[in-house]
């Protein structure tokens, strides 16, 4: 089966238009996939029982601290040594298997179909939703992939990165360097927020599988934003509330998510916030894709109220 502008404007609930504005040069190279039968799909999710069971692995940990730094540290060595050119997380550069989700199903591709469809998917979602600010602010940069996918869109709007290690920062540096971006950047912990930064008027600030490494110690971050009122909001992190019940596949990645520990409040936070009339969700999305494990790019956008 091939990806097309249809099966995209259902998985990101939006019209066929919209996607084709967005997103269809990233569509002239085709994108396939191919369900996997009921065999493969039981002897497939037989293994991810066995393998959740034994993971030990558990976010939001002192420990998790180092190794961040450590990974981030590794992917600066090698794009300032010229090693490496991409900036690329390692853990999507680097993935092994050819198994992914899509639509709440398990679907066979080629190893750089989540990075593919990931381009697609912030395409839509960037423009959709930051064409109107002047600023764009990202938390939890990591290795500063998001930024860069940003500047090529909005090559005059100014780029805000930060992070809680200092690799991360060296990262954007380089990036900015590298890649002659208006890029500003700074030392952040999402934890315990910095109440001396302020926000500058009109702008989008943006999460990206940062949230979810917080371990559900997310208040303090979501107060300061509203503190700060910024435009929009726009995060894509795994939320536990949108697996589907009655389907296996999202049984798996809702155990696995807890598993990790992976932040699990978030959405119940911003639905209590609304309730209160502090913001207004504008929109909502289950994760149209995701990796062996479960699914990380579940959409929520919103802003604070005035």
């Amino acid at each position: 089966m091939i990806v097309t502008s249809n099966l995209l404007s259902k998985l990101f609930k939006t019209n066929n238009s919209e996607i084709r504005l967005f997103c269809l040069n990233l569509l002239k190279k085709k994108i396939t996939f191919k369900y996997l039968d009921k065999k493969k799909e039981k002897d497939l999710i037989k293994k991810l029982i066995k393998k959740i069971a034994i993971d030990s692995q558990k976010v939001g940990a002192k420990v998790r601290k180092r190794v961040w730094y450590r990974g981030w540290k590794e992917t600066l060595d090698l794009v300032v040594k010229k090693r490496e050119k991409s900036y690329l997380p390692k853990y999507l550069s680097l993935q092994k298997n050819n198994i992914f989700r899509l639509n709440g199903k398990f679907v066979k591709s080629k190893k750089n179909f989540e990075i593919q469809m990931l381009n697609i998917y912030r395409n839509w979602y960037f423009q959709k939703y930051f064409n109107l600010v002047d600023n764009i602010y990202e938390f939890g940069v990591g290795t500063g992939h998001n930024l860069i996918a940003l500047s090529k869109l909005f090559p005059k709007k100014v780029l805000y990165g930060s992070d809680f290690v200092s690799p991360s920062i060296k990262i954007l540096k380089n990036i900015k360097k590298d890649k002659n971006i208006d890029l500003k950047f700074f030392i952040f912990d999402m934890e315990k927020p910095n109440k001396n930064l302020k926000i500058q008027k009109n702008s989008a600030v943006y999460t990206s599988g940062a949230i979810e490494q917080l371990s559900g110690r997310i208040e303090n971050f979501v107060n300061f934003l509203i503190k700060n009122k910024p435009k929009i909001v726009l995060h894509s992190e795994p939320i536990l509330q949108f697996y589907k019940s009655n389907n296996q596949v999202d049984a798996l990645g809702k155990i696995f998510h807890l598993k990790r520990s992976y932040t699990s409040n978030l959405y119940t936070l911003l639905s209590k916030y609304e309730k209160e009339g502090k913001i207004n969700i504008i929109k909502k999305l289950k994760s149209p894709f995701g990796s062996l494990m479960m699914e990380g790019y579940s959409l929520i956008v919103w802003k604070p109220t005035k």
